[in-house]
């Protein structure tokens, strides 16, 4: 069965309208539809994302459907975006830090030019990710990875801060 028609179906078995499975995926009304239609084909993200909602197996969802297998097969081969941001950004960080080392740029004003706007930036992505479907890819071990890498990353900074403060108030205090 092609994945329009299976999704057709286990939506109006779930009693879902397509704006109620678009709000669930965080997509418009319209890729649901056209998905339905067979004019596009969903990601493998929302093809996960959907057996979950339905709960049903992956197998059932896209069985037969060669159209849809052959596009996520096609689709292996390429980066990933989640790739290609952390390679950039190491290119970036590495293009950027030897121009400022060979500008001779000490490292204090280095850290102290990049704070805001690494702050910034981070706020920013924050708020522009897709929390749902990268929550759906979580797992227990990613998890607890993303915490001690997390704790990690923070501790210098915290580290920096305490004793920032404890300098400030010792000084202030003589």
């Amino acid at each position: 069965m092609k994945i329009g028609k299976q999704l057709q179906k286990q939506r109006k078995l779930n009693q879902m309208s397509q704006d109620d499975l678009a709000k669930e995926l965080n997509i418009s009304r319209q890729s649901i539809s056209k998905w339905e239609n067979g004019a596009t084909l969903p990601s493998f993200s929302n093809v996960v994302a959907i057996s979950e909602i339905f709960d049903i197996s992956l197998d059932e969802l896209i069985k037969g459907d060669t159209e849809l297998m052959q596009d996520l097969e096609s689709n292996k081969s390429k980066i990933s975006k989640t790739w290609l941001i952390i390679i950039m950004g190491f290119i970036l960080a590495v293009v950027v830090t030897g121009a400022l080392r060979l500008l001779h740029v000490s490292d204090d004003n280095m850290d102290n030019w990049f704070f805001i706007p690494e702050l910034i930036a981070f706020v920013w992505l924050m708020f522009n990710i897709n929390w749902k479907k990268i929550n759906l890819s979580i797992n227990r071990k990613v998890l607890v990875i993303g915490i001690i890498w997390l704790a990690l990353y923070l501790i210098p900074r915290v580290n920096e801060a305490i004793a920032g403060f404890i300098h400030g108030f010792s000084s202030s205090i003589r």
